[in-house]
C-alpha cells in the first residue's frame, strides 16, 4: 500500500508497505480521507516524531476487515477512527481524564496512522458514522473535539467576550463553536489575510492583523477598557501567549490550546495582581468525541470554510510545505486516499 512516512526534520516521503496486519481485537480500515493536522506541521518543522513512522491522525474510511473476536462491528462500515487509544486502567483513565493517560497510545505519532491507503487500529478506537457524500468533514471530528474539551475545560458563558488567537484550523472550529455557544463577541487575532477572510465567514465580530494594527488598542477599544472574558489561544507562539496577560480582564481566564516547544516568558505580576487563570488543554475525552460527531451531523460546523483543499496522497509532501509556511494561504487540508 502507499503511505506517507515521516523521516524527519522538513522530510516525509512517499512508499509502499504492506497492508497492516490486524490481531483478533483490531480493525482494518481502508482510509478514504485524512486530515494535515497542526501537530503534524509543527513535528514536520521541528523533527519530534519517530521517523519511518506513517502519519496522520485525523481519518474516516471503511471497514475492510474485522478480528475474530470483534463482534460489533461489520465489514464495509462507514467508520472515523479516534486517535487517541488509552490504557483505561490507569489514574487518569479511572478519574474520567483518559487524555491525560499515562500509556497513551496515538495514532500516527506512537503507531502508524492514516496517511496511508490502510490502518490497523483496536476496535475500540472506532466509531460509526451513516455514509455521506461530503464523508470527508468528518475529518473534523478530531480537531473539533480537541475545540470543545478546551471550550468544556474553560468557564465560558453565553454572552462572554472572547479573544481566538490564530485562525489555523483550530481557531476556525473555534470561532465557529463559540458562535454557535452564544459569544457576544469573538475577536479573532491572526497574521494570515486568507485565515483572517475565513475567521469573518465563520463569525467572527471583529479581525486583527497584529502584523498591522496595535492588538492592545483595539482590545481596549473593543472591551470598554476591561479586557477580554476568556482568550483561547490556538497559536502555539511565544508572542502571542507572551501578550495574553495584559490582554484578558481582571479575573479573566487564558485557555492555551496551541502547542508551544520552546520555554516562553510571562508575566507572572499580572497574572497574580489580576487573579488571572490559565489552563493548558489537551487532545480530548470520549465525550467531546462523540459531541463532535454530532455536533457535524446536525450540520452545526461550517466545513466548508474550514476545509479549503482537498489533495491526493502523491501531492501530501506539497501540502505540508503549504502549511508550513509562514503565512499559510489554505485553512485546513484534507487528503483523499482513494
Amino acid at each position: 500500500m502507499k503511505a506517507a512516512v515521516f523521516k524527519g526534520t522538513r522530510e516525509i516521503t512517499i512508499e509502499d508497505r504492506p497492508i497492516p496486519e490486524i490481531g483478533e481485537n483490531d480493525v482494518l480500515v481502508r482510509v478514504a480521507y485524512c486530515g494535515i493536522c497542526g501537530s503534524d506541521v509543527q513535528a514536520y518543522k521541528m523533527g519530534n516524531y519517530p521517523e519511518d513512522i506513517v502519519i496522520g491522525h485525523e481519518i474516516v474510511g471503511y471497514i475492510e476487515k474485522v478480528g475474530r473476536n470483534v463482534d460489533n462491528l461489520e465489514e464495509g462500515a462507514c467508520v472515523v477512527v479516534n486517535a487517541l487509544i488509552p490504557c483505561g486502567e490507569c489514574f487518569y483513565c479511572r478519574q474520567g481524564r483518559s487524555n491525560l493517560c499515562n500509556s497513551l497510545d496515538q495514532v500516527g505519532i506512537t503507531r502508524d496512522g492514516g496517511l496511508a491507503e490502510y490502518i490497523s487500529v483496536p476496535s475500540r478506537a472506532i466509531h460509526e458514522l451513516a455514509d455521506d457524500k461530503d464523508l470527508y468533514k468528518y475529518t473534523l471530528v478530531d480537531p473539533l473535539s480537541n475545540v470543545l474539551h478546551a471550550i468544556y475545560l474553560s468557564s465560558f458563558k453565553p454572552l462572554n467576550i472572547t479573544l481566538v488567537q490564530g485562525a489555523g484550523p483550530i481557531g476556525l472550529l473555534t470561532i465557529n463553536v463559540l458562535k454557535n455557544f452564544g459569544a457576544r463577541k469573538i475577536l479573532v487575532s491572526e497574521i494570515s489575510p486568507m485565515r483572517l477572510e475565513l475567521a469573518k465567514r465563520i463569525g467572527a465580530s471583529h479581525l486583527i492583523n497584529p502584523l498591522e494594527e496595535n492588538i492592545f488598542e483595539v482590545i481596549d477599544s473593543e472591551t470598554d477598557g476591561e479586557g477580554v472574558d476568556i482568550i483561547f489561544d490556538c497559536t502555539g507562539a511565544p508572542e502571542a501567549i507572551q501578550a495574553n496577560a495584559t490582554l484578558v480582564r481582571k479575573g479573566g481566564e487564558i485557555i492555551v490550546i496551541g502547542i508551544c516547544e520552546v520555554p516562553v516568558n510571562f508575566d507572572f505580576f499580572t497574572l497574580v495582581y489580576h487573579e488571572i487563570t490559565i489552563k493548558g488543554s489537551y487532545a480530548q475525552r470520549i465525550i467531546e468525541y462523540d459531541d463532535a460527531i454530532k455536533m457535524i451531523q446536525k450540520h452545526n460546523i461550517r466545513y466548508r470554510d474550514v476545509i479549503t483543499k482537498i489533495v491526493s496522497l502523491d501531492s501530501v509532501i506539497d501540502a505540508f510545505k503549504i502549511l508550513a509556511s509562514k503565512k499559510p494561504i489554505e485553512g485546513k487540508i484534507v487528503v483523499n486516499i482513494f
